[in-house]
């Protein structure tokens, strides 16, 4: 599910404890097909995660941590999420503010994800009708 795929464990290295910058907020989408009807969606206290092929695609979470951990050439943010049923989870991804900004997830380095024009994921799922 492509909801397993935003949700990774990773080891510990050395992260201080820190808020999203402005420029993280925002819905996100990619070009890659797998995931071409797949959203994702950072506000300062939430991230929600959208599949525009299933009838209830809003998957609503709320942030409980951010880390940022500094490597030898990037910075990794680390995106601590519950869900409704107390679940814990970790979101680890490295953003490049060139070219506009980009995301890609640690774990799939080669998807870039970049953010859509669109002032919410609730308001991209009214209007696909």
């Amino acid at each position: 599910m492509v909801l397993a795929t935003f949700t990774l464990l990773f080891g510990c290295q050395f992260r201080e404890p820190t808020a999203l910058p402005g420029e993280l907020l925002g819905v996100w989408k990619t070009s890659a097909p797998k995931y071409k009807r797949c959203f994702f969606e950072i506000t300062k206290d939430s991230i929600t995660f959208a599949n525009r092929d299933v009838s209830e695609g809003l998957d609503v979470n709320i942030i409980s941590k951010i880390e940022k951990t500094h490597g030898e050439k990037r910075i990794l943010y680390t995106i601590h999420y519950k869900k409704n049923e107390g679940e814990e989870y970790k979101l680890p991804f490295y953003y490049d503010p060139s070219k506009g900004g980009t995301i890609r997830f640690k774990n799939q380095k080669e998807i870039e994800w970049r953010k859509a024009n669109v002032p919410s994921i609730k308001k991209l799922f009214m209007d696909s009708g």
